[in-house]
């Protein structure tokens, strides 16, 4: 079975724009990576190639990005950009108004708690007790806010375009109610 054009060329804009927005973020963390990440596991059908959107786009940008310092840490920062796949993969069984809002909170907080974590136990910056934890989250906030608003930003604009493009309907129920009345009308 291949893959229809337009199922190639929405993966090839997906992987661009997260790379991209990677490689040329106006300010640290505000990337569209989280967001691109959520819509590819809300739009593509197989999961395997959901997962591929960021992943390909983390590995390409990568080639020109600084290397990680360790496996351990590259494994938490690209584990992270899975769970948003998850989350898209939600939206496409429930009424999503304003559901992917809400849900890009979470990707930046998780990426927050799992990467800096990771950094603490394996990067030789922070002393390794409780109050080298708590010096290496309390530096990384302003990178959180960044990101925190980037994943709102594109989440927004990603879902807001496929929204008006596809005319897809924000709420089924209102959907429902305008075609009884223009039923009962027609009675």
């Amino acid at each position: 079975m291949s893959a229809r054009p337009s199922t190639i060329i929405t993966f090839l804009v997906l992987v661009i724009l997260a790379a991209g927005g990677r490689l040329l973020e106006p300010l640290w963390c505000f990337t569209p990576m989280a967001a691109v990440a959520m819509f590819s596991g809300f739009y593509f059908r197989d999961l395997r190639i959901a997962a591929l959107v960021p992943l390909a786009a983390m590995a390409f940008s990568d080639v020109f990005l600084p290397a990680y310092d360790g496996v351990a840490v590259a494994l938490a920062v690209y584990g992270a950009f899975l769970l948003p796949l998850f989350l898209g993969r939600r939206l496409q069984k429930h009424e999503w108004s304003l559901r992917p809002l809400a849900y890009s909170l979470l990707p930046a907080t998780v990426f927050f708690l799992t990467t800096n974590l990771a950094i603490w136990m394996f990067r030789p910056w922070y002393e390794p007790n409780l109050a080298g934890l708590v010096e290496c989250y309390t530096a990384a906030i302003p990178f959180f806010r960044w990101m925190l608003m980037g994943d709102l930003f594109y989440v927004a604009a990603i879902f807001g375009v496929y929204a008006l493009a596809t005319d897809f309907n924000w709420a089924p129920r209102r959907k429902k109610a305008l075609a009884r009345v223009t039923a009962e009308r027609r009675d």
